[in-house]
Parts: C-alpha cells; structure tokens; sequence
C-alpha cells in the first residue's frame, strides 16, 4: 500500500514540475518574442494592479497619451497619432 501511496505522489509531483516546465518554456519564448519584435516599447509604466484598469476619463487619457508621446514607438513610428487613435 506505501508503495502504491508514494508512487503516486511521485506521478503527481512529476506531472506538476513538467506543467511548471512548459510554462516556464512559454514565457521565454513569448518574452523573446516580445523582444524581437519590440512590442513592448509602447507601454509607459509597469503599475502592476491599477495597470489593467485603462483610463477613466479624458484628463486620464490625455496623461496617458502624453506619457505615450515620450516613447521612442511614438516617435518612430506613431507621430502621425491622435488622442482619438490612441484610445482604439
């Protein structure tokens, strides 16, 4: 019965480092990627909870587009951009 126990909990474990492993894989992979392709070149503060919450009202958009406009993928590439644009 120990035998049957502990090979279990050993499949378990097994199965959840391999899990851990794949997603460890992924995040590389999409971190390189990121990279590569300068994707986040674009994002102007890293606030990690108030992040998700996009902005609220038009003073906090006009922030947010101000801060965008000091970014190099403005300059490069978005000069052309509105606050209208920035908001799609």
């Amino acid at each position: 019965m120990t035998q049957a126990k502990n090979f279990r909990y050993t499949r378990t474990i097994r199965l959840w480092l391999i899990i851990g492993l794949i997603m460890l894989i992924g995040q590389v992979i999409l971190g390189g990627v990121t990279r590569l392709t300068g994707s986040g070149l674009s994002i102007t503060r890293w606030d990690i909870v108030s992040g998700v919450i996009p902005p609220l009202n038009q003073h906090q958009w006009e922030e947010a587009f101000d801060l965008y406009k000091q970014t190099p993928q403005y300059h490069k590439i978005n000069r052309f951009f509105t606050l209208s644009d920035f908001k799609f």
